[in-house]
């Protein structure tokens, strides 16, 4: 299944103007990634950005942020880039093998991880869900959130899922999705 495949399901099961755009030569290898996702951002996005927020990409502190939608970028070595949706968007993606039990038992409870199908979603569950719900709820940390729902669209390679939390009531949409590509793992998460 290829990952245009799986983009297009997430696609059409949530938000028809959904896009991930990704690169290898945005993975964290290169020093100069995270400036050049911010140029294609401003480059191949601009009509999603007012001139103040477009003047803002160039400063690395700041997160991005759309006047008609959600941008969410993540990298790791291998590859990086960024989400943009209409809903409130978290995108994360991790190579696989640096998801250790350790971070795991920390993050999520015993039942969490066995109700998951693969523990190591959970990783990128959360951090995806984090990132787009931070904003709303300033107190709220990674181990507040409850990955549950857990189905397997096995026909485009994707599972899907959702969150909960304690701390934060509204959800919205509420869908998360996790693929794997190569050696890497994608979680996207929207509000």
């Amino acid at each position: 299944m290829s990952l245009e495949t799986k983009i297009l399901y997430i696609q059409s099961s949530t938000d028809e103007k959904f896009r991930l755009i990704l690169d290898k030569n945005w993975g964290s290898v290169n020093q100069n990634h995270r400036a050049e996702i911010r140029n294609c951002l401003a480059n191949e996005f601009s009509n999603h950005f007012s001139r103040a927020q477009l003047a803002q990409l160039n400063d690395l502190t700041w997160l991005p942020k759309a006047s008609d939608g959600s941008v969410s970028i993540s990298h790791c070595e291998q590859l990086g880039g960024f989400a943009y949706s209409k809903f409130k968007t978290g995108f994360d993606v991790e190579v696989i093998t640096r998801i250790s039990a350790r971070i795991l038992k920390r993050t999520a409870t015993e039942a969490e991880i066995a109700a998951c199908p693969v523990p190591e979603f959970l990783w990128v569950a959360k951090e995806a869900g984090f990132k787009a719900l931070s904003n709303s709820d300033p107190g709220l940390v990674i181990s507040d959130l409850v990955c549950f729902e857990w189905h397997s669209h096995i026909e485009n390679q994707v599972f899907s899922f959702r969150l909960k939390s304690q701390k934060t009531l509204d959800f919205g949409l509420n869908k998360g999705f996790i693929f794997s590509e190569g050696v890497c793992l994608f979680a996207i998460f929207l509000k």
